[in-house]
């Protein structure tokens, strides 16, 4: 533990690192792809493996047997990589379970980054014609962190390169929902759809200003010359009025100013319907800002390293920074006992059990209620033979009204049980069943007699971190936050000042009188069936335009969803989605020509 100005010290460098973090950007593609991800791969052993002589500022200190365990792995990992290249499967296969043998003696579950490095070697060697090895290397993504989307998109671009294109759609399929079943893709691919959202309403939103002034500018055109005449030459007002309706060119962002500024022209000349659809495209444009903030706040703190770290050891996934960005959160929380409790359990997961007795003492000195953490320091006295000590800890945990009392009763049980202490055993372990009988049951089944049940009650308090680190964030920014939401809270005063315009310019209009008939219909048929929402604008209907020009922008942002606001494991499912944005937009047309020549004999 640091001092206090140390501490603080970091903890806003560190606050600054989280807000710098983003998920945007392109992934490399192909062979560079490719390679950049072997040395990764390469790059993260190589770190998990340098050995720290003590614990540093924001690092976990790692016992030379967990050393030696992140050693043998690089080594299987070589020698994997040795054996695809010599198209040796059946040596490959061993090395893969080798690999997982030894990630679970370290606690763990999966290799995510192994994982991802194996999928772009099949791709990579699948390109050059190798399927054979490139199923292998499939395979052994698959093995090394089960259910991973990018897997099962980088099975469909093999079966594609295959000729295999029933079979590719399938796995396409099979990682979108994968995708959706995992909780931080999940939350981060719906980010990326309400930003493309956002997005695919805003243009829709300008197109059907743009078409509203095709339909309408003809008398626009002549109420603003009526107006110009009354005070200027007749030769000057033809270039008065285009320099009217054309100065919002002349700002920054010019062409989005045009278009609603243009939009505040053509509102005293549309329906009710048509006006509705333009206060909507004001009120979309006025919240995008604030909506944007919102969501990059919630995906920064989504992909800020010690939370992905925290959820990663949860769910026993072992990448190449995790014990550097779980090290990171006593600086961040200083003095925090549920962070304190983290780290205990990842200690006692790795073997390290003199640090995880060292930390659940101190966090029964800050919480001498805590029944998981003396549940946990009892097994450390139970697994070193000390059973009067473990018997006691269990006792005292019993006896604290908890979620874990069931597990307290089966360890106080199974530490009666070899200091043979028969009938006391068996009184607990009906006390136990009388709490979670089926659970007892279970323990029982999968549990020997010289073994005990962790708590892991640690791990069950990450939510209370990611909260508290939230509000960590939260109060080292809170001043920039205020003023970042007071300038993005000037768009919705701009709305209010269009809704402003709009009117003034309906009054002075209407004082004006009226310039003249629309000019009905100004296209043929096949304009009117290519040009979605032309025919609606014609005819006064607004929201029926704004969904006809909604549904083919939509269509053609799907395939940038992930382009609009955080990197997802979707690199290889790129190409599957401009097919079926093709299909649909063909289909969509097939829709509109009939719906057109229904209504048009």
């Amino acid at each position: 533990m640091t001092d206090a100005g140390s501490g603080l010290g970091r903890r806003r460098r560190d606050a600054g690192a989280v807000r710098g973090h983003r998920g945007r950007g392109r992934r490399p593609c192909g062979r560079r792809r490719g390679r950049r991800w072997c040395v990764l791969a390469v790059v993260w052993l190589a770190l998990a493996v340098a050995p720290p002589a003590a614990a540093v500022d924001g690092e976990i200190e790692l016992t030379p047997g967990v050393q030696q365990s992140l050693q043998h792995l690089q080594e299987q990992w070589i020698q994997w990589l040795a054996a695809l290249s010599a198209g040796d499967e059946e040596t490959a296969e061993s090395l893969v379970d080798d690999l997982l043998t030894t990630t679970r003696q370290l606690g763990m579950s999966t290799l995510p980054d192994l994982s991802q490095a194996a999928v772009v070697r099949a791709v990579m060697v699948a390109r050059s014609g190798d399927f054979a090895r490139a199923r292998t290397a499939l395979a052994a993504a698959e093995r090394l962190h089960p259910g991973r989307p990018e897997t099962a998109f980088a099975r469909a671009t093999v079966q594609r390169l295959e000729g295999r294109w029933v079979a590719a759609a399938g796995n396409a399929a099979v990682g979108y929902l994968r995708l959706l079943g995992s909780p931080l893709e999940r939350r981060l691919w719906i980010a990326n759809l309400l930003l493309a959202a956002l997005c695919a309403l805003l243009l829709a939103g300008a197109l059907f200003i743009a078409l509203e002034m095709t339909v309408s500018g003809r008398r626009l055109y002549r109420d603003l010359a009526s107006l110009l005449h009354r005070g200027i030459p007749a030769w000057a007002v033809p270039p008065a009025v285009v320099a009217l309706l054309l100065w919002p060119l002349a700002l920054p962002a010019g062409l989005a100013w045009l278009v609603l500024y243009w939009s505040v022209l053509l509102w005293t000349y549309g329906s009710t319907s048509e006006r509705t659809v333009l206060a909507l495209v004001w009120l979309a444009a006025g919240l995008t800002p604030l909506l944007v903030a919102q969501v990059r706040d919630r995906a920064a703190l989504e992909l800020a390293p010690p939370v992905r770290a925290m959820d990663s050891l949860v769910e026993g996934h072992l990448y190449g920074s995790l014990f550097s960005d779980l090290g990171v959160l006593p600086g961040l929380l200083p003095d925090e006992p549920a962070v304190t409790h983290l780290l205990a359990d990842l200690h006692r997961r790795l073997g390290q059990w003199d640090q995880a007795r060292s930390d659940y003492r101190q966090v029964l000195v800050d919480e001498p209620d805590n029944a998981a953490a003396r549940i946990d320091l009892g097994a450390y006295y139970f697994y070193k033979g000390d059973y009067g000590n473990a018997i006691q800890l269990f006792r005292e945990a019993s006896k604290e009204p908890s979620p874990h009392q069931a597990r307290a009763f089966f360890n106080l049980s199974q530490a009666y049980s070899v200091s043979y202490l028969f009938d006391e055993s068996g009184t607990a372990l009906e006390d136990a069943r009388r709490y979670d009988a089926p659970q007892v049951q279970r323990w029982m089944e999968a549990t020997g007699e010289g073994s005990v049940l962790a708590a892991d009650g640690g791990l069950a308090r990450v939510p209370e971190i990611r909260r508290r680190f939230a509000a960590e964030m939260d109060g080292d920014g809170a001043g920039g936050r205020r003023l970042e939401m007071l300038r993005q809270g000037w768009s919705l005063l701009v709305v209010l000042a269009f809704a402003v315009a709009a009117g003034a310019f309906h009054v002075m209009r209407r004082r004006l009188g009226d310039g003249g008939p629309a000019g009905g219909t100004l296209a043929g048929r096949w304009t009117r069936v290519l040009v979605p929402g032309l025919a609606s604008v014609e005819d006064g209907h607004g929201a029926a335009a704004l969904a006809a020009l909604l549904l083919p922008v939509a269509l053609l942002f799907l395939p940038l969803a992930s382009r609009f606001g955080f990197d997802l494991p979707v690199s290889y499912a790129s190409g599957a989605l401009p097919p079926a944005t093709a299909v649909g937009l063909l289909l969509l047309f097939a829709l509109r020509f009939w719906w057109v020549t229904a209504r048009e004999p």
